[in-house]
C-alpha cells in the first residue's frame, strides 16, 4: 500500500510539474451577439476567410489568397484591402510576409514597381508578369501597400514596419523615384501621357505593354491618363508616409509630405468636381476630357474628400447605383466611418448572399466591417491607444468580441446599444482606452466613477463624446454615458 501511494504520489508530482511548465493556451477570438443575422454574417465571413489561408510550408511562406479564387496568389490591391480583416483573424505572420514580399521586390529595372501579384511558389504570377519590362501594373498599388503597412503597424505595434530597411526603402522609393518616373506629382499629373516607360518596340495589342502602368484600379476605360482613385491613393500614401516620418522623428520631412497630401486634395476639389450634376468626375483622358464611372468608392476609402456636402452627395450616389462585389466589399467600413449606420448594416449583412461572394476580399472586408466599422475599434501603437465606438442599430441589442488580437495581445469589448461599453485588456502592458460614444454627453461613468466627457465632431457634423483612461492588464472597465 505504501509503495502504491508512493508511486501515485510521484505521478501526481510529475503531472503537477508538467502542468506548471505547460505553455498557457492562447484564447481564440470569438464573437457573440443578440442579432442572429449579424451572428450568421460573422460566422460565414470567419469560415470563408480562414479557408483562404495557405500553408506556411509553401515556398512563399505564410500567406492567404488575395486575388481571384484558385489562383493561389496574392496581389497588391487585395492584400492592402484585406490586411485589416486578416489582423482581426490573427493572420499577423501572413500580413507581414506578404507585405514584405512586395517591399523586397521594388526595383529600378521595373521603373520602381514591384510584383503586382505573387503566387504560393514565391514567383510573380505568370498571368500578370513576363519579365521586368513586360508586366501588368496598376499605379495606385505602391501607395496602397505603403498605407497598408502603416495601418498594420498601428494595429500590431510591429516595429519592423517603421524600422526595417526593406520597408523604409520601399516607402522612400515610392514617394520619390516612383512618383517621378511615372509623372505623378500634383503639378504634373494632369499632363502625363497615356503610356509611359513602355517596352521597345511597343505593342498596343499586348496587355503586358499597354497595362504596364495603368492609371487606375479601373482597368477597362480606354485612353485613361489620370483617375480620381489614383489621386486618392497618392493622397493617402502622402499622409501615411508623413506619419511614418513623424514616428521616425523626421519632423521637417513629415510636414513636407503632409503639405504634399493637401496639394492632391486641392487638385481633386478644384478640378474634378462637376457642379452640373453634383458629382466628382472619375476619369481624365489623353484628350483632356473628364468622364464618370467607377472610382468614387476610393475617394471615400482613402478619405481625400473634405467637403461635407460633396461627401454626402457621393455617398448618396454610391447607394443608388449597382456595383460589383469588389466595390461593395468596401461599403460597410466607409459607411460606418460617416455614421451611415443603417446603410452600413444592410450592406454588411447582405454581402454573404451576393453573387461572387466567394471573392476573398469580401469575407475579409466583412470581418473588418464588424470590428473597425460596427464596433468602431481602432488601434494606435504609437500612442499605445485603443479606441472603441458603438455603431449599433435597432437590429442589434448587444455585440461582444472576445480576445480580439491587437497590439501584441488581445482585448475583449462588449457594446450594449450605443451608450454602454465594457472593455478588458489582455495586453501585457497598460493601454490607453479612448471610449467614444455617439451623441453629446456631459459625463461618462467608468466603473461607477463619473468622468467629464470631451466632445468632438467629424467632417459631416456628427457629434461624439469620449473619455480616455489607462487600463492595466486583466482589468475590466464598464463605461456608461450620463446625461
Amino acid at each position: 500500500m505504501i509503495r502504491l501511494m508512493t508511486r501515485y504520489g510521484i505521478l501526481a508530482i510529475i503531472l503537477l510539474l508538467a502542468s506548471a511548465f505547460r505553455q498557457p493556451q492562447k484564447e481564440e477570438f470569438s464573437f457573440m451577439t443578440s442579432d442572429s443575422r449579424l451572428q450568421q454574417t460573422f460566422d460565414w465571413a470567419k469560415n470563408m476567410a480562414l479557408g483562404y489561408v495557405g500553408a506556411s510550408t509553401d515556398p512563399v511562406g505564410s500567406w492567404y489568397e488575395a486575388s481571384l479564387p484558385q489562383r493561389e496568389a496574392f496581389c497588391m490591391r487585395d492584400v492592402s484591402h484585406q490586411c485589416g480583416g486578416a489582423e482581426v483573424l490573427g493572420l499577423t505572420k501572413e500580413n507581414y510576409n506578404m507585405l514584405a514580399k512586395f517591399a523586397q521586390n521594388i526595383s529600378e529595372s521595373k521603373d520602381w514597381c514591384t510584383y503586382w501579384e505573387i503566387n504560393r511558389y514565391d514567383e510573380p504570377a505568370p498571368i500578370d508578369f513576363r519579365n521586368d519590362k513586360e508586366f501588368w501594373y496598376n499605379l495606385n498599388a505602391n501607395f496602397d501597400v505603403l498605407d497598408a503597412c502603416y495601418r498594420t503597424y498601428l494595429w500590431t505595434g510591429d516595429s519592423r514596419y517603421i524600422n526595417d530597411k526593406v520597408f523604409l526603402t520601399f516607402y522612400e522609393k515610392t514617394m520619390t523615384a516612383y512618383m517621378e518616373r511615372w509623372q505623378l506629382q500634383a503639378d504634373k499629373i494632369m499632363d502625363r501621357p497615356r503610356f509611359m516607360n513602355s517596352p521597345v518596340p511597343f505593342n498596343a495589342e499586348d496587355n503586358y505593354h499597354k497595362c504596364r502602368g495603368l492609371a487606375s484600379y479601373v482597368e477597362n476605360f480606354e485612353g485613361l491618363t489620370v483617375s480620381a482613385d489614383l489621386l486618392a491613393a497618392i493622397y493617402r500614401g502622402c499622409v501615411s508616409y508623413s506619419k511614418l516620418l513623424e514616428l521616425k522623428g523626421d519632423v521637417k520631412a513629415s510636414k513636407r509630405y503632409a503639405a504634399m497630401a493637401e496639394s492632391y486634395v486641392t487638385l481633386l476639389e478644384n478640378k474634378w468636381w462637376d457642379d452640373s450634376c453634383n458629382l466628382y468626375n472619375t476619369f481624365f483622358t489623353g484628350l483632356k476630357e473628364f468622364h464618370k464611372g467607377e472610382g468614387e468608392t476610393f475617394i471615400l476609402w482613402f478619405d481625400i474628400a473634405k467637403d461635407a456636402a460633396r461627401i454626402r452627395a457621393t455617398l448618396a450616389h454610391l447607394l443608388l447605383k449597382e456595383w460589383n462585389v469588389e466595390n461593395l466589399s468596401y461599403f460597410s467600413k466607409i459607411l460606418y466611418s460617416y455614421a451611415y449606420n443603417k446603410e452600413a448594416y444592410s450592406q454588411l449583412t447582405t454581402l454573404p448572399t451576393m453573387e461572387r461572394s466567394d471573392y476573398p476580399e469580401v469575407s475579409y472586408s466583412v470581418m473588418e466591417g464588424i470590428v473597425a466599422g460596427m464596433a468602431g475599434i481602432q488601434a494606435d501603437a504609437g500612442k499605445k491607444q485603443i479606441q472603441t465606438l458603438p455603431r449599433l442599430t435597432t437590429e442589434t441589442e448587444w455585440m461582444h468580441l472576445q480576445y480580439l488580437p491587437v497590439l501584441g495581445g488581445s482585448i475583449s469589448v462588449r457594446h450594449d446599444h450605443t451608450n454602454k461599453t465594457t472593455f478588458k485588456s489582455h495586453i501585457a502592458q497598460p493601454v490607453i482606452w479612448k471610449a467614444v460614444f455617439p451623441g453629446s454627453y456631459t459625463g461618462i461613468s467608468c466603473n461607477g466613477k463619473l468622468r467629464p466627457a470631451t466632445m468632438e465632431t467629424d467632417v459631416l457634423g456628427n457629434v461624439y463624446s469620449y473619455v480616455t483612461l489607462e487600463v492595466k492588464p486583466g482589468i475590466q472597465v464598464v463605461a456608461i454615458c450620463e446625461k
